[in-house]
Formats: C-alpha cells, structure tokens, sequence
C-alpha cells in the first residue's frame, strides 16, 4: 500500500473477526514501531506482545468498559464516545493481538525543569504511530487503549513489569470485522488547520 494512502485509510478499528495474525506480519508491524526516533537515540523501550487468547482475555479483565448515556449523537466527538467508551474492555477481548509498548521512565512526566519527562513518553507514541501506521499496510485494523486509573499498576504487576517502566497505551490489532462501526472524522485539513509564518 502506498505511503499517503496508508495515511488516509488508518482508522480507529474497536470490532475484530476471530482470526490469527501471521508472526511474519505481527514482527514487521513491531519493527517499523522501533524504528521510530527516540528520545537521545536511547530507544528505551520493551514491547511486551501478547498472541495467547487467555493471555488476552485476563489482561481485558483489568480494562473498564465506559457507560455511555449519549443516545442521538449530535457531533463526531460524541459518536465516537458512543461507539468507543462500551466497546473498551471488548475490543481487546476480540484482538488477536495487544502490543504493549513500554518506555523506561528516566524522568517523571511531572518534571517541569527543561520538559525533560516529555523526552521518552513522546518518544513512545512516535513508536505507537509506526505500529498503527504498518499495521493498515498489513491491512489490519488497530486502535489504541490508553490505561486509566488502576489499569497501569494492575497490568504491569500482572506481566510482573519491572518498576520505572511505563505504559502510554495499549496497541490493540486485528482483522477489522466486516461491519465495524466508525465514526465521522473531525475535519482537519491543511486549509483549516494550518498557520503558516504566523498564527
């Protein structure tokens, strides 16, 4: 698939069929993720992948399905609540795949002096990006979980996750179900989004 196409055709997939991924394809998609830029070219990072359903199905144990009270969506942001928020804990029951992508945490997030706690962390998503990015070049559908509340504590005790290490997202792959539900796209474009020379 070509590059810009790749680009347009990633969407936030949350309903997957019950079909294995290819260890060929799942080890391109988590290469192009660590060939992302890192933070003082550390690449501090440890990718915990999971492929065994029980495995899966016990880490979704610690994910908290959002109620959602939107009955009529009137906006893109709520249509996505509306498909999003329940589908949290199910749509990694369903994957095939989870991708847990940790980066060792040099400096806390709340570190002001010098933005230095921002280094590893942003780091981290560029790697998310390539993931989600080869994984529609695969043909795959993805979406991310970001960990809430307990979840971080509870799911690195669970994968005995050594301390310093942290999660910003959960990768969540599959085979897109035929009629999974998508929400409208927020319209950013280069016309309506972009400053040029000044704001």
């Amino acid at each position: 698939m070509e590059f810009y196409e790749v680009i347009n055709k990633r969407r936030s997939i949350r309903q997957f069929e019950n079909r294995e991924i290819p260890k060929e394809v799942l080890e391109r998609i988590l290469d192009a993720g660590l060939k992302a830029p890192s933070s003082n070219h550390q690449r501090r990072w440890e990718l915990v992948t999971l492929t065994d359903k029980a495995i899966i199905m016990d880490l979704a144990k610690f994910i908290r399905p959002y109620p959602c009270r939107i009955v009529e969506p009137k906006t893109p942001q709520q249509e996505m609540f509306k498909i999003a928020y329940p589908r949290q804990r199910s749509m990694v029951e369903e994957a095939a795949c989870v991708i847990l992508p940790f980066f060792k945490q040099k400096y806390p997030l709340s570190e002001d002096k010098n933005g230095y706690g921002l280094m590893d962390y942003g780091a981290s998503w560029a790697l998310v990006e390539n993931m989600l990015l080869a994984a529609t070049a695969e043909g795959l559908g993805s979406v991310v979980h970001i960990p809430v509340k307990k979840e971080p504590e509870q799911i690195r005790e669970f994968l005995k996750v050594p301390d310093s290490w942290c999660l910003p997202a959960l990768v969540v792959l599959g085979y897109p179900a035929k009629d999974a539900l998508l929400p409208s796209q927020v319209k950013a474009t280069v016309d309506n989004k972009v400053h040029w020379n000044k704001w």
